[in-house]
């Protein structure tokens, strides 16, 4: 098929050109694009060289290949549709770093799909992306696409195989700039957050701060999770060894990637690891808080000084409006805890699950913006 350009909103959707090509390498030479692309890198030699004849080659295949150029002429992305099976595309572009937060991946989107549709007969297009890859995601939710699941060593990035998220749009569905999905500010703020560099933080209690969780804490861990008063209280495997340990280690580390878990250890002054505090993100503004302390920790008053400081991380960072906790009756120490924390106790669910003591009956408790101390 020939070349077609198209418009979207102050882009253009035009063919490649040589004289792309300095912006595209500084785009390909991105950290978040190292990141998150499946190309080989560095993007140099003969894969540069021959560029733009192979987006030509694609364009000769049914295939369109555009460079997305902003208001100022200057290179901002790039957009992709390609035949996946009979009546299929699938998607996949880049923002360049220097064009971020304007928008211009939702613009390109809306432009390439409606074309997909209108032009070459797609009844869906599908997208993908490697689980993690927040801004990528966001784009693809707000201008119509449903995240359908997680394949499972999904995609091949240069030789190590990773979770991919998938989805697709059907004809239809395409959202406009003026038709945003429900709750799109709060996954908007989430997906800045998990995508931005993990970071520590500070309590103001003496000598703690919340960091993420590491490799050399998993000693700790074990010992924290094997401790009785923590098998008492808190569902978790029995006889918890070090084993153990490495795999809530690496679920720890997926379940923060695909944005469903905002985990940090407790570390005292000498970076010893001392407990674990995490918030469990749920239906959109909703998240459950879960914390332990380990028995070398216990009697500073640093359990409460964390659980306030990721509630507010909570409301501030990731848009929450409702936190809940969670405790088995009984547990006094954990429900002084919230309840210093501002948290209301509502009341008590009868017999719920917790691990392998069966069904028992629980407080629940709640917080909200308003209420922090």
């Amino acid at each position: 098929m020939e070349p077609v350009t198209l418009t979207a909103d102050g882009l253009r959707l035009v063919t490649w050109e040589q004289r792309h090509m300095s912006d595209l390498a500084k785009i390909y030479a991105d950290p978040l694009i190292e990141r998150f692309l499946v190309m080989p890198l560095p993007w140099a030699g003969t894969a540069r060289e021959r560029f733009v004849w192979l987006q030509e080659r694609h364009w000769q295949s049914g295939n369109p290949r555009w460079a997305v150029i902003d208001e100022d002429g200057r290179l901002a992305g790039s957009m992709a549709l390609t035949k996946s099976f009979p009546y299929e595309l699938t998607i996949t572009y880049v923002t360049a770093p220097w064009a971020r937060g304007r928008g211009v991946a939702q613009r390109a989107i809306r432009a390439a799909v409606e074309f997909g549709f209108e032009h070459l007969g797609a009844k869906r297009i599908a997208w993908d992306a490697i689980v993690g890859n927040h801004a990528s995601r966001l784009a693809a939710i707000r201008t119509g696409f449903t995240v359908e699941g997680i394949a499972r060593n999904g995609v091949h990035q240069r030789g190590v195989s990773k979770d991919c998220w998938v989805g697709g749009v059907l004809p239809g569905e395409v959202r406009g700039p003026d038709d945003p999905p429900a709750n799109y500010a709060i996954l908007k703020r989430q997906a800045g957050f998990f995508m931005a560099e993990r970071r520590e933080l500070e309590t103001g209690a003496a000598g703690l701060r919340l960091r993420p969780l590491r490799e050399t804490d998993l000693d700790d861990l074990a010992a924290t999770c094997a401790d009785e008063e923590v098998q008492r209280w808190v569902d978790m495997p029995g006889d918890y060894t070090r084993a153990k340990a490495d795999q809530w280690f690496a679920f720890a580390q997926g379940a923060w990637d695909r944005g469903e878990r905002v985990l940090f250890a407790l570390a005292d002054s000498d970076d010893r690891y001392c407990g674990s505090v995490d918030l469990v993100l749920k239906a959109p503004g909703e998240a459950e808080i879960g914390y332990f302390c380990s028995p070398w920790a216990r009697g500073q008053g640093w359990m409460t000084a964390a659980v306030k400081r990721l509630c507010g991380l909570g409301f501030e960072d990731l848009g929450l409006e409702r936190i809940e906790w969670r405790a088995v009756v009984g547990n006094e120490a954990s429900r002084r805890v919230a309840e210093k924390a501002g948290f209301s106790v509502e009341g008590t669910r009868r017999r719920t699950r917790h691990g392998g003591d069966g069904r028992v009956d629980s407080w629940t408790a709640s917080l909200f913006p308003d209420e922090m101390g």
